[in-house]
């Protein structure tokens, strides 16, 4: 379940590009509306180097009705580092820096690295996901198409456009940002298989020095 939920998530992050609709039909002010939030949103995550989190996510499984909860946390040095610690039910790390993945699980007690340089795929997945989480959303393509759900606090949804990667297993992505617009609150993730995911981010503290235990790959603490 973690690795499926983690190669969706680089899914996401490799084509999560902040568009929208070059239908005629969308009124101009709408258009309007749309880039003055994502230039707001660029601004106001630009200042933002570090970020250490706690998360919730609970995955629930259209086919068996079961909810799947897991609980970790997040650490983010931008440029180049990002941590991804899974506490409970299992146990879980997956460290990002720069040309390497670094990952460990409970079950085999193994820590495994995989170089970027030599996984082009994973490579433009990291690089994507770097982008998403500086908010500098302007180099991105415009893969999914981007509706505006609410000013404030901000929350918007993104519908892959047919034929991109994502476009075969996700639905829709709704990500609701915090109210100083500084970092994300929730991302809702529904697959086309009926699945859904819910990212809820909850105790998060922006630019404050990061521990060095959290770039280990290994056993916590919690």
């Amino acid at each position: 379940m973690r690795i499926k939920f983690i190669l969706i998530l680089l899914l996401l992050f490799f084509t999560a590009t902040y568009g929208y609709s070059q239908d005629l039909q969308i009124p101009e002010k709408t258009r309007a509306d749309l880039n003055t939030v994502l230039s707001r949103l660029e601004k106001n995550m630009s200042g933002i180097k570090t970020i250490k989190t706690d998360f919730i996510q609970e995955k629930e499984l259209a086919v068996f009705k079961q909810k799947v909860v897991l609980k970790g946390s997040v650490y983010i040095e931008k440029p180049s580092r990002l941590a991804w610690h899974v506490y409970n039910p299992v146990k879980y790390v997956m460290i990002l820096s720069e040309d390497t993945i670094t990952q460990w699980d409970e079950d085999t007690g193994r820590v495994q690295k995989i170089s970027l340089s030599k996984n082009p795929a994973f490579d433009a997945a990291i690089g994507q996901m770097s982008i998403w989480f500086s908010g500098s959303y302007s180099p991105l393509l415009k893969e999914y198409e981007i509706s505006l759900l609410r000013g404030q606090p901000v929350s918007l949804k993104f519908t892959p456009k047919p034929a991109t990667m994502a476009g075969n297993v996700i639905k829709s992505v709704t990500v609701d940002f915090r109210k100083d617009e500084q970092y994300i609150n929730r991302i809702f993730i529904e697959e086309k298989g009926g699945d859904t995911t819910s990212l809820q981010f909850v105790n998060t503290s922006l630019n404050i020095p990061v521990e060095a235990s959290a770039w280990k790959a290994g056993p916590s603490q919690k």
